[in-house]
Protein backbone atom coordinates (compact mmCIF):
# COMPACT_ATOMS: atom_id res chain seq x y z
CA UNK A 1 0.00 0.00 0.00
CA UNK A 2 1.22 3.49 -0.85
CA UNK A 3 -0.28 6.94 -0.27
CA UNK A 4 -0.80 9.34 -3.17
CA UNK A 5 -1.20 13.04 -2.45
CA UNK A 6 -4.35 14.02 -4.35
CA UNK A 7 -4.93 17.47 -2.81
CA UNK A 8 -2.45 19.83 -1.23
CA UNK A 9 -2.88 23.47 -0.18
CA UNK A 10 -0.66 25.80 1.83
CA UNK A 11 -1.28 29.35 3.07
CA UNK A 12 1.50 31.60 4.32
CA UNK A 13 0.47 34.10 6.99
CA UNK A 14 3.84 35.50 8.07
CA UNK A 15 7.49 34.71 7.37
CA UNK A 16 9.80 32.23 9.02
CA UNK A 17 13.37 33.47 8.83
CA UNK A 18 16.69 31.70 9.14
CA UNK A 19 17.79 30.59 11.75
CA UNK A 20 14.29 30.34 13.31
CA UNK A 21 13.14 26.82 14.12
CA UNK A 22 9.31 26.65 13.98
CA UNK A 23 7.22 23.97 15.63
CA UNK A 24 5.35 21.79 13.12
CA UNK A 25 1.94 20.36 13.99
CA UNK A 26 -0.02 17.64 12.25
CA UNK A 27 -3.61 16.54 12.83
CA UNK A 28 -6.06 14.26 11.08
CA UNK A 29 -9.31 15.92 10.06
CA UNK A 30 -11.07 12.90 8.51
CA UNK A 31 -10.38 9.21 7.95
CA UNK A 32 -12.14 7.66 4.97
CA UNK A 33 -12.21 4.09 3.68
CA UNK A 34 -8.99 4.59 1.68
CA UNK A 35 -8.16 8.25 2.31
CA UNK A 36 -6.92 10.57 5.05
CA UNK A 37 -7.42 14.34 5.27
CA UNK A 38 -4.61 16.06 7.19
CA UNK A 39 -4.19 19.58 8.63
CA UNK A 40 -0.73 21.03 9.26
CA UNK A 41 0.67 24.24 10.72
CA UNK A 42 3.97 25.89 11.61
CA UNK A 43 4.32 28.06 14.72
CA UNK A 44 7.20 30.50 15.27
CA UNK A 45 9.00 30.72 18.59
CA UNK A 46 8.13 33.67 20.81
CA UNK A 47 11.06 36.12 20.55
CA UNK A 48 13.21 35.63 23.66
CA UNK A 49 16.89 35.32 24.45
CA UNK A 50 16.30 31.78 25.74
CA UNK A 51 16.56 28.95 23.22
CA UNK A 52 13.74 26.40 23.28
CA UNK A 53 14.68 22.76 22.83
CA UNK A 54 12.00 20.11 22.43
CA UNK A 55 13.13 16.54 21.87
CA UNK A 56 11.04 14.74 19.26
CA UNK A 57 10.33 11.81 21.65
CA UNK A 58 8.08 14.12 23.71
CA UNK A 59 5.80 14.65 20.71
CA UNK A 60 5.14 11.00 19.82
CA UNK A 61 1.58 10.86 21.18
CA UNK A 62 0.48 14.30 20.11
CA UNK A 63 0.81 17.76 21.47
CA UNK A 64 -2.06 19.82 22.80
CA UNK A 65 -2.59 23.56 23.29
CA UNK A 66 -2.54 23.37 27.11
CA UNK A 67 0.88 21.69 27.15
CA UNK A 68 3.44 23.83 29.02
CA UNK A 69 6.23 23.26 26.46
CA UNK A 70 4.16 25.22 23.92
CA UNK A 71 4.42 28.45 25.95
CA UNK A 72 7.56 29.29 23.99
CA UNK A 73 5.69 29.36 20.67
CA UNK A 74 3.25 31.86 19.19
CA UNK A 75 -0.42 30.87 19.32
CA UNK A 76 -1.16 31.95 15.73
CA UNK A 77 0.34 29.84 12.94
CA UNK A 78 2.69 31.41 10.42
CA UNK A 79 1.76 28.73 7.88
CA UNK A 80 -1.30 26.48 7.59
CA UNK A 81 -1.88 23.62 5.19
CA UNK A 82 -4.21 20.78 4.31
CA UNK A 83 -3.55 17.63 2.35
CA UNK A 84 -5.52 14.56 1.27
CA UNK A 85 -3.80 11.23 0.71
CA UNK A 86 -5.48 8.28 -1.00
CA UNK A 87 -3.94 4.92 -0.21
CA UNK A 88 -3.74 2.46 -3.08
CA UNK A 89 -2.52 -1.04 -3.85
CA UNK A 90 1.08 -0.81 -5.08
CA UNK A 91 0.50 -3.07 -8.07
CA UNK A 92 -2.95 -2.05 -9.32
CA UNK A 93 -2.90 1.56 -8.01
CA UNK A 94 -6.57 1.13 -7.08
CA UNK A 95 -7.81 2.51 -3.72
CA UNK A 96 -7.23 0.10 -0.85
CA UNK A 97 -9.03 0.07 2.49
CA UNK A 98 -6.90 1.37 5.36
CA UNK A 99 -5.74 -1.34 7.80
CA UNK A 100 -7.29 -1.15 11.30
CA UNK A 101 -3.90 -0.65 13.00
CA UNK A 102 -3.13 2.29 10.71
CA UNK A 103 -6.55 3.85 11.45
CA UNK A 104 -5.95 3.48 15.22
CA UNK A 105 -2.65 5.35 14.91
CA UNK A 106 -4.32 8.14 12.94
CA UNK A 107 -7.14 8.43 15.47
CA UNK A 108 -4.58 9.47 18.12
CA UNK A 109 -4.08 12.77 16.30
CA UNK A 110 -7.66 13.23 15.11
CA UNK A 111 -9.20 16.70 15.49
CA UNK A 112 -12.11 16.42 17.95
CA UNK A 113 -15.48 17.19 16.35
Amino acid sequence: MVGFIVTNQCSFHKPVKFPENPLASLAVEKIGRSSVHYRMALFNQVPTKKSISIHFNILNDGCFSDWSALEGFESLACTTAMSTHVFVDTMSEKPKELPEGFKKGLQKIMIPL
